[in-house]
């Protein structure tokens, strides 16, 4: 009998513990930043978009999810094997979640012996983008062992599941359900007179480095740029359907994330969107030029934006 719900729900305390965000100064009521949007996860989108779908293709990509679940508590708990924490309330955390994860790593190993018999297999994800899967009618809710890598390994079933599946795509979601299959971002390298090389996509987004050294790595950064980019562009897109409004000389990342999902400021008095936009984060962005081409593309007009420099850029 699956009886994961119930761990599954306590895991999910646990692991809040071990990577709660840091906390922040209580504002007043009416003036405290409120979440204006948050996108869906590319394997939410593809859940969406499978509630008609063929038997054989719910079980795949549910079969798909279970393997990444178990792949990633054995990790978890090798690590832990081997984790000695400094001081003793951090042991007695690591011992609390070893006990609560061991046995909900057992769970999962049963759910995915299920799956090869089950007769129906459903996937739902709620507006907050937590997912359930009912094997035969027996729920099991997907919980990562760490938020932290919850967003990368969604985007990997859906990549993986993408590959040999159709994936019906979105207008909204296009950027973030591109880079679930993993499509590339086409563009072009430019050199022109008295300007550092470039590279550049149809929708005006360009990176400059100092040479032509490293293409491949440097091309592989800019894609990602620009994949993150346009995954914003449509949050604020649906932010603005919503009747919300865009600050945009305050717009603007954060720098703290829960998991690889990052806050991005919209108004002066801190609303935001929620978004993964981990490129973003990593590199120096000219964050003037980003604002002017986000604002640009959000009004359906176009504009040339040199988001990366040689030398970076705030």
């Amino acid at each position: 009998m699956l009886t994961a719900l119930p761990r599954t729900l306590g895991l999910l305390m646990l692991a809040a513990l071990l990577a709660a965000p840091c906390a922040h100064a209580q504002l007043p009521q009416d003036a405290a930043p409120r979440q204006l949007h948050a996108e869906p996860s590319p394997l939410a989108r593809v859940i969406d978009g499978l509630q008609q779908a063929p038997q054989e293709a719910r079980r795949a990509l549910a079969m798909l999810i279970v393997e990444a679940l178990v792949e990633a508590y054995e990790a978890e708990l090798d690590q832990a094997l081997r984790e000695r924490m400094r001081d003793a309330s951090g042991q007695r955390k690591l011992t609390r979640w070893h006990q609560a994860a061991a046995p909900v790593l057992s769970d999962l190993r049963i759910a995915q012996a299920n799956l090869y018999a089950a007769r129906m297999v459903e996937l739902h994800a709620d507006r907050h983008g937590q997912i359930l899967l009912l094997i035969d009618g027996r729920p099991l809710w997907v919980a990562w062992p760490r938020v932290t890598v919850q967003s990368r390994l969604e985007r990997e079933v859906a990549a993986a599941f993408c590959r040999d599946h159709h994936c019906p795509t979105e207008d909204a979601g296009a950027s973030g359900q591109a880079a679930a299959q993993g499509l590339g971002v086409q563009g072009t390298w430019v050199l022109s007179q008295g300007r550092p090389p470039g590279w550049q996509t149809s929708d005006g987004l360009r990176c400059e480095f100092p040479d032509l050294s490293g293409r491949a790595a440097r091309e592989a950064i800019c894609q990602e740029l620009v994949i993150d980019l346009r995954a914003l562009a449509a949050a604020l897109q649906a932010a603005l359907r919503s009747g919300e409004r865009i600050d945009w000389v305050h717009l603007s990342l954060l720098p703290d994330v829960a998991g690889d999902r990052h806050r991005i400021v919209v108004t002066e008095r801190g609303d935001y969107v929620v978004v993964a936009v981990p490129a973003l984060a990593a590199n120096p962005v000219d964050w003037a030029e980003a604002r002017r081409w986000l604002r640009t593309r959000v009004e359906g007009r176009t504009t040339v934006a040199t988001i990366l420099r040689p030398t970076g850029g705030r």
